[in-house]
């Protein structure tokens, strides 16, 4: 069975959580695929090509995998589940469940959107990068997660000291998805203390097991 990590905004597959997930599956022999969602580029960046990227990437694959999506990636996880594709199960870290909702309500966003551009730090590039409007014009096509009803096996990991992503969002997805379980950590976004990890880990071979 094959294991596909997602990565979050402004980052890359190559980031801590990404490494992490790719020597943990190496390790146990397990194809690994982490699709680089700065698409088309992190400049005209939209959800929409991230969701059909890895819509592309799961028609290839010749079983259902497990998604690994952290922030953003695990609202493209989501997406992906919600349009029906083909899934073993997801394990989601900090997703950013209503992130169109959420930005698009942003005073920040709606200077971008006034500006025309936004420039964000790019952790997978290690200086900011200009953002344009694609993005901003994108988000109102998903902007309906609320009503998502997923039946795919969910395990999601939020650190209850999390500033990026409520931890609220997680539990309403939780709520109104019952293949799903939360496991609140104590933990920031990041998701990188030691016990964060080896609760990733027991969660990613219980995937495989």
């Amino acid at each position: 069975m094959d294991l596909i990590y997602l990565h979050g905004f402004s980052s890359s597959p190559g980031g801590n959580k990404g490494t992490f997930t790719r020597h943990w599956a190496e390790a146990r022999g397990f194809p690994f695929h982490a699709p680089d969602l700065n698409l088309p580029t992190f400049e005209t960046l939209t959800l929409s090509a991230q969701v059909a990227a890895v819509e592309a990437l799961l028609g290839t694959l010749p079983e259902p995998p497990v998604l690994v999506g952290s922030s953003l990636g695990g609202f493209v996880a989501t997406a992906v589940a919600h349009r029906g594709a083909s899934i073993s199960s997801m394990i989601l870290l900090a997703p950013a469940i209503h992130f169109a909702r959420r930005r698009m309500a942003s005073p920040a966003w709606a200077t971008y959107r006034e500006r025309g551009e936004l420039e964000v730090f790019h952790h997978g590039a290690g200086k900011p990068r200009r953002l344009g409007l694609e993005l901003l014009r994108d988000l109102p096509n998903w902007m309906d997660d609320d009503t998502w009803r997923i039946p795919v096996p969910t395990v999601i990991l939020h650190g209850r000291f999390d500033e990026a992503v409520p931890l609220a969002e997680s539990e309403a997805y939780r709520d109104r998805n019952p293949a799903s379980v939360l496991r609140v950590l104590e933990d920031d976004h990041a998701l990188l203390r030691p016990a964060s990890l080896d609760c990733l880990r027991a969660k990613l071979e219980a995937a495989f097991s």
